[in-house]
């Protein structure tokens, strides 16, 4: 039963990456896992770039459109590799974020984050730059 469980799942996932890719013309890489639970922005899905090896939790938000401030400004909003965010996170419209980098639960990220950094909190801040973050988003033993 749980065999027939994981190819359901993996099915489902492999159908949600293509009508993101292929229908909403998102850039996603194939590496990247992204929660069913997750809510990408399909507003402006072609400005949602994904880099590989990155995790988004279920809950998250990306956001690639900006109708407040730019009346309807339509933005890119990049994640770069080796990504994870943590459950219930915002990411806001036209950010970047860099390389290796760890994304607390329940942050609203506002402003681009560097790579090889940890950022946590509303709005999300700094909490450390740590060169042992691999793939996936997660610590590599030394």
């Amino acid at each position: 039963m749980s065999k027939l469980r994981t190819l359901i799942r993996r099915i489902i996932i492999f159908l949600k990456h293509f009508v993101y890719t292929k229908v909403y013309g998102m850039h996603i890489h194939p590496s990247a896992l992204i929660s069913l639970k997750a809510q990408l922005d399909k507003t402006n899905p072609k400005g949602i770039y994904v880099g590989e090896k990155t995790v988004i939790t279920g809950g998250v938000v990306i956001l690639t459109h900006n109708y407040v401030m730019g009346n309807g400004t339509f933005v890119d909003t990049k994640i770069g590799n080796n990504v994870f965010i943590g459950t219930g996170s915002i990411i806001m419209p036209g950010l970047t974020i860099g390389n290796n980098v760890i994304i607390g639960a329940g942050s609203v990220v506002t402003k681009n984050v560097e790579d090889f950094s940890i950022v946590a909190g509303n709005p999300a801040k700094l909490i450390r730059k740590d060169k042992t973050i691999g793939a996936y988003g997660q610590f590599v033993k030394n």
